[in-house]
């Protein structure tokens, strides 16, 4: 099964592989430990694009709904979470997807927590895939730059989105942002290790 290959994978692709897959989850709450995985959206990025074809969107289905104020937040109601997908079949969906591709996220250390719990309850594996966050690139390339929420560094690049606040809209909105932070690489250095080892090393050599 193709979402069994991409779990175990060993090493992620680079950019010549022409995807990747940036990620977003909403949850009932902040407690990585406690909270429930609500919904999944992931979007694709291939050569320099958005592939709005190419992407997912799926709402677990709940034992119960979360409370009216975390509804309010992300307008999944109490019905969609009642009759959702069955949250094994989500995350299959989801690994499936994902394959060997690349995984981005804003703050992804959140939605990664969260991914990560659901596969082990819902079908007793470790989530293996690697992940680059964003919220640590655009700073290492952009020093100096005080935005820190997704919001603030769309409102720096002037990126204007139509909708936020549910993981779909999300994660298009960190596509964009980042297609814009790739633009700051030389094409030679936009490879997955790099991108990686930079968003960890805090800033890069080249920025300005």
């Amino acid at each position: 099964m193709r979402w069994l290959s991409g779990l175990f994978a060993a090493r992620p692709p680079t950019p010549a592989d022409g995807r990747w897959v940036v990620v977003d989850v909403e949850t009932s709450g902040l407690d990585q430990a406690a909270d429930r995985l609500l919904s999944i959206g992931a979007v694709a990025v291939r050569d320099g694009a958005i592939a709005v074809t190419d992407s997912l969107e799926v709402v677990i289905r709940q034992e119960r709904a979360s409370a009216r104020a975390n509804i309010l937040l992300h307008g999944i109601g109490a019905g969609a979470q009642l009759s959702g997908t069955d949250p094994a079949q989500a995350c299959r969906d989801f690994l499936d997807y994902a394959g060997n591709s690349p995984l981005v996220g804003f703050h992804s250390g959140f939605d990664r927590a969260f991914l990560a719990r659901a596969a082990r309850l819902y079908l007793g594996l470790p989530l293996n895939a690697d992940w680059i966050d964003l919220a640590a690139l655009a700073p290492a390339l952009n020093p100096g730059v005080r935005a820190k929420a997704l919001d603030e560094w769309l409102a720096h690049f002037g990126i204007q989105v139509e909708q936020r606040h549910d993981a779909s809209a999300d994660a298009f909105a960190t596509a964009m942002l980042l297609l814009r932070l790739l633009k700051q690489v030389p094409p030679t250095q936009r490879h997955f290790r790099h991108l990686q080892k930079l968003s960890l090393s805090g800033r890069w050599a080249g920025a300005t």
